[in-house]
């Protein structure tokens, strides 16, 4: 049994879907497949808001236009954390996922983003660091990460290529399987996943958006949990 495999959220947490649907800005109309597999999504609409979002610094976060196009746009970076860490991340509210398969747009502002899933609490959970820089130029760029208690300890993508190696939008998908530990993470449509590892040290929490030190945008995010 991984470690933290006993931590728990509210039982309320694992029954939230309606929730999440009307707060993000959908209607249960907008649920793929069964309820053992709830989809929740949100386009960052302006009629949504941002009550689905928990973040640190709410200050930090506004929603933007591009004509039709809405997006989250994240409008300062905040100091990491020490052991070093980010902390600069919107999570999603009430949605305990444990396998999952989360969709976004990512677009940076300077160098990289990040995608959190697993969360716990500050000091335990995985990120997916999404850079213009390859692991074997920066050791702490361009791949899949660990906070446990500790200074961020890397996975996976070492020899990756960058996940984004330009200012534009980016497709980006991460699967999570849980009974296996797979942790996959997919760029603009590869059949291959750009990062892979399998790690069970965290099986359940909430998944979040944001950076480690920089600035930038996410677009179109959909969570399918697997139960």
């Amino acid at each position: 049994m991984p470690r933290h495999s006993l931590l728990r959220f509210p039982k309320r947490w694992l029954t939230a879907a309606a929730y999440a649907f009307f707060s993000a800005g959908l209607s249960p109309s907008d649920a793929a497949g069964t309820s053992t597999q709830p989809t929740i999504g949100t386009g960052f609409s302006q009629a949504a808001g941002l009550s689905a979002w928990q973040m640190p610094f709410p200050e930090d976060w506004e929603l933007r236009n591009d004509g039709p196009f809405s997006y989250l746009h994240m409008k300062r970076e905040r100091e990491p954390g020490v052991p070093r860490r980010p902390l600069q991340f919107a999570l999603l509210k009430n949605v305990d996922a444990a396998s999952f398969t989360l969709n976004v747009l990512v677009r940076r502002a300077q160098g990289s983003m990040i995608v959190v899933f697993d969360y716990i609490d500050t000091l335990h959970f995985y990120y997916v660091h999404l850079s213009m820089d390859p692991g074997v130029k920066q050791p702490v760029h361009n791949g899949i990460f660990l906070i446990d208690a500790a200074p961020r300890r890397r996975l996976a993508g070492v020899e990756a290529p960058p996940a984004l190696p330009d200012l534009a939008w980016h497709d980006v998908r991460i699967v999570r399987d849980v009974p296996s530990g797979s942790i996959q993470v997919f760029l603009d449509k590869e059949a291959t996943p750009r990062f892979h590892t399998v790690d069970r040290t965290f099986t359940h929490g909430q998944v979040g958006l944001g950076s480690f030190d920089e600035t930038g945008d996410f677009a179109r995010f959909r969570l399918q949990v697997h139960k």
